[in-house]
């Protein structure tokens, strides 16, 4: 069902949870090589775990994955590849969604992020090795987002179906 792409980058750390407490359903469109795949993802995020259940577009479930910030734990479908692994996800959302000051905290030497109000560029050195553009900014959370992934090139189309902050 899912490529068995890289992450934004593997040596990255991934970015602790986050406030405030929400719930968000995602369509995301994978494209790599020939190949195209859609998932749902609901994600629950708040300042002490991520939790996304992932979805084929029948509503079959592909896997469940939670991060407390420390650890990972994950229930997959064996529908999915062997090699297909949770931080791919968490890690291009990071990206895509995480405050700028937080990511640029965990960035590991040679590492820089640029960004403006349309997009954000991850480069090693003055290699571009991902990129992110907003096609529908929102100050909350974009409702319409492309990552470009030029290392492991991979394509992801994001569109935000719904958007609920959460009580505490």
């Amino acid at each position: 069902m899912l490529s068995p792409v890289e992450p934004v980058e593997s040596n990255i750390p991934m970015a602790a949870p986050i406030d405030p407490p929400r719930h968000i359903v995602q369509q995301i469109t994978a494209i790599w090589a020939d190949q195209q795949q859609s998932l749902l993802c609901v994600l629950e995020l708040d300042k002490k775990h991520i939790a996304i259940a992932g979805l084929s577009n029948e509503g079959m479930s592909l896997f469940n994955l939670n991060y407390d910030g420390k650890t990972l734990s994950l229930d997959k479908s064996p529908l999915l590849p062997a090699d297909f692994s949770p931080e791919y996800i968490i890690k291009d959302l990071q990206l895509v969604y995480w405050p700028l000051v937080e990511l640029q905290k965990l960035l590991p030497l040679h590492w820089h992020l640029e960004t403006d109000n349309k997009r954000r560029r991850l480069y090693y050195d003055n290699e571009l090795r991902a990129e992110v553009e907003y096609l529908q900014p929102d100050a909350v959370w974009a409702k319409s987002v492309t990552v470009i992934n030029h290392r492991y090139h991979y394509t992801l189309h994001i569109k935000t179906i719904s958007y609920d902050t959460l009580s505490e």
